[in-house]
């Protein structure tokens, strides 16, 4: 009987500990903190959870005697890249993938042949790429111009545009658009 009373008297302090730690109820929403409350009073601020007083030492720092970069610098130009164009057929801009493409002036240009035939690419500002053999890639040549215009000299009607529309290349007419049959 000793033990029962020791542990209701022990269940019943427990409680009332609780009680009065808790301010009789628990909240059921959470509560606001005051500008007060949220800087840490006095003028201190809270550091987010993830704040880490001791920087990785693997980080560089930042050199003290580097100059902030200048906002109204001109961006520098960028880094010339490797523009890809696929040969995937023989006939009509339909011929080339992607087509139009998009590039930037120093870009290096190729032309990759997925396609079973020989073609042969011209820029139509006069830049001969040669012929490029079926599963074989055009040497890389450098955009000189915003924008351009290529060709198959083999196939007529491949053409495509490089930072522009699409020219439709000229079909002559039929055989017997003039009456002869």
């Amino acid at each position: 009987m000793r033990t029962n009373i020791a542990f209701s008297a022990l269940v019943i302090v427990c409680a009332v500990t609780m009680w009065s730690c808790g301010g009789g109820s628990l909240p059921l929403s959470p509560s606001v903190l005051s500008p007060a409350e949220a800087t840490g009073g006095a003028g201190r601020t809270l550091r987010p959870m993830d704040y880490d007083p001791m920087p990785d030492p693997s980080t560089p720092m930042p050199d003290p005697g580097t100059p902030a970069p200048d906002p109204n610098a001109p961006a520098p130009a960028p880094t010339p890249m490797a523009v890809i164009i696929n040969i995937i057929g023989t006939v009509g801009s339909n011929a080339f993938m992607p087509n139009p493409t998009t590039a930037n002036m120093g870009d290096q240009i190729v032309f990759a042949n997925t396609d079973t035939r020989v073609h042969h690419i011209v820029l139509d500002d006069g830049t001969d790429l040669g012929e490029v053999q079926p599963g074989q890639s055009s040497a890389p040549v450098a955009l000189a111009t915003p924008t351009a215009m290529f060709h198959c000299t083999i196939h007529p009607t491949m053409v495509g545009a490089i930072n522009g529309d699409i020219v439709p290349p000229y079909v002559p007419p039929p055989d017997d658009y003039y009456g002869y049959y």
